[in-house]
């Protein structure tokens, strides 16, 4: 053999070994890949970077996780450690994590309890039989020394689909100094709210108004008992026992009013009107006409002087009732020759809004759809203090039913003569810079608790909404990331006709021309 050849060889082996060592040490340094994912769910988001990079404290995070874990979480294991391996380079040292493996004994189950993470149980099948597996998969975040110590816990962790959302909330709520107060307003009959995703980001507080020179602004409201916040008990502002020496006073970044049945007074109008003018922002949901449930499928109007307070911002809402031809369906029970018997219909009033008549809104970011439901319409044309931006419309088949003791039922005869698209939600902001907004809303059922498990999407676009007007507004397009709802989009009847044409006449059109050109070829050569 040629020594030349041989020695040719080696070099070639050895070059190559140089550039596999080169390679390997340049991977360890740092870690490349690939995420192919639709909504990049491997790959830590624009906010997530933002928040992790400028964490204010150190954050510690603790992950509880069994060493026999059912099979279905081990992949999932492997995936959550490399992307906390992301958002550890990306804090730059301000996130120290630790990873225990706690055993299965009584006392650890209680320990963990304690702090707030369950033993969980899962039916597995192994050696030919179902087998209870019981496990930890948790963690605890914290931040601060052991006297001013915050933490929050992540009791269960099963799926990427809001792992990203849950932990960098959480690594955001104990890491900054001060929480920003969200403030229900109480004491007009507001709607009761489910405020449970919203406190892990925010200081939630159900307030009441003082009017009292030099003591104007928003109190901590408590129940006659003292014992129960009012957010979850729909009582009378003037059954309100708070004295003006137990009054807490706070200075919420966002005021939210859901429902108002009854009207504010004059006063109580003018310090949510300094507070808006002083930067303050505040969302309304509300509808002038709503179901009496008691009653059946009957609608009448609400009583409030909700318009007294908003109208200054350009928005106004409609005394009426919005329908829509696209729209969701709805279970109810029809009387029948056989007695009443359980139905269900597609129901106008269950306005189904696509995003396509959607703003760029952020509270909006990839969401596909939404359900009104028993929707107001809104007069939404700015003034000379206020620039308002239409955030959500009906479809163009929407029309209005107004008047009271309305037949709201899924058999009602309804006219789309007049339609057009409606307005559903819109905001307006302040021109003069001082940062005041409000957002209105012609509806507070789509957000209401038992509505919010089968519409996720509209519990996404409200709590979107208070990211959106509070300074927390990074967050929503975090949580966005794993939207669920894509409805099929409503195409006209010309639309219908041109692709049934085309799917039986388009390949026989095609084939004949690829025929006809063939054809053409073969006589030139031919000739030549």
């Amino acid at each position: 053999m040629n020594k030349n050849l041989i020695k040719s060889a080696n070099g070639s082996i050895l070059i190559f070994l140089s550039f596999l060592l080169a390679v390997n040490y340049l991977v360890s340094q740092q870690s490349f890949y690939v995420d192919l994912t639709q909504e990049k769910i491997y790959t830590a988001s624009d906010a997530s970077r933002d928040i992790l990079g400028n964490i204010e404290e150190p954050v510690n995070i603790t992950f509880y996780i069994s060493e026999d874990l059912p099979s279905n979480l081990l992949t999932f294991k492997t995936e959550m450690q490399d992307i906390m391996n992301q958002y550890e380079d990306i804090s730059q040292g301000k996130l120290n994590i630790k990873y225990e493996t706690p055993d299965n004994e009584d006392a650890t189950a209680q320990e963990l309890a304690l702090k707030g993470i369950p033993q969980l149980q899962s039916e597995v099948f192994e050696k030919d039989k179902i087998e209870v597996k019981r496990f930890f998969f948790g963690a605890e975040i914290s931040s601060g020394d052991e006297e001013n110590e915050k933490s929050e816990v992540l009791a269960s962790i099963s799926s990427l689909s809001s792992f990203e959302y849950d932990l960098v909330s959480a690594i955001y709520s104990v890491s900054k100094r001060d929480k920003e107060i969200i403030a229900f307003l109480s004491g007009h009959g507001e709607k009761a709210l489910d405020t449970t995703e919203l406190e892990k980001s925010y200081e939630i507080q159900s307030v009441a108004i003082s009017a009292d020179e030099g003591n104007r602004g928003f109190y901590v409201a408590q129940d006659p008992a003292g014992a129960e916040d009012l957010q979850t008990s729909e009582i009378a502002s003037e059954e309100l026992v708070t004295t003006e020496e137990e009054k807490e006073f706070i200075s919420p970044t966002t005021l939210i009013i859901a429902k108002l049945e009854g009207d504010l007074s004059i006063d109580e109008i003018s310090v949510i009107k300094e507070f808006v003018s002083g930067g303050g922002k505040m969302i309304v949901l509300a509808e002038k006409i709503n179901p009496d449930l008691e009653q059946g499928f009957v609608a009448k109007n609400i009583e409030s002087n909700i318009n007294e307070l908003i109208k200054d911002y350009g928005i106004e809402i409609e005394n009426n009732l919005a329908y829509d031809k696209s729209n969701s369906t709805i279970s109810y029970y029809k009387q029948t020759y056989f007695g009443r018997m359980p139905a269900e219909s597609y129901y106008p009033f269950w306005i189904q809004a696509i995003a396509e008549n959607f703003s760029n809104h952020s509270s909006l970011s990839k969401i596909q759809s939404m359900t009104f439901l028993w929707a107001s319409s809104l007069k939404a044309e700015g003034n000379d203090a206020y620039d308002v931006e239409t955030l959500i419309t009906s479809t163009k088949d929407a029309s209005l039913l107004s008047g009271d003791a309305l037949d709201i039922s899924p058999e009602a005869r309804l006219s789309f003569a007049d339609s057009s698209k409606r307005v559903l939600a819109a905001s307006a902001t302040a021109k003069d810079g001082s940062g005041g907004q409000v957002v209105v809303v012609g509806d507070s059922d789509f957000v209401s608790p038992g509505f919010m498990n089968p519409l996720p999407d509209n519990e996404i676009f409200f709590l979107n909404l208070v990211d959106s007007v509070s300074s927390a507004a990074n967050l929503s397009s975090i949580r966005s990331k794993n939207i669920s709802g894509r409805p099929i989009r409503a195409v006209t009847d010309s639309e219908k006709n041109y692709w049934k044409f085309f799917t039986i006449f388009g390949g026989a059109v095609l084939l004949g021309a690829y025929g006809f050109m063939r054809i053409s070829k073969r006589k030139k050569l031919s000739k030549s």
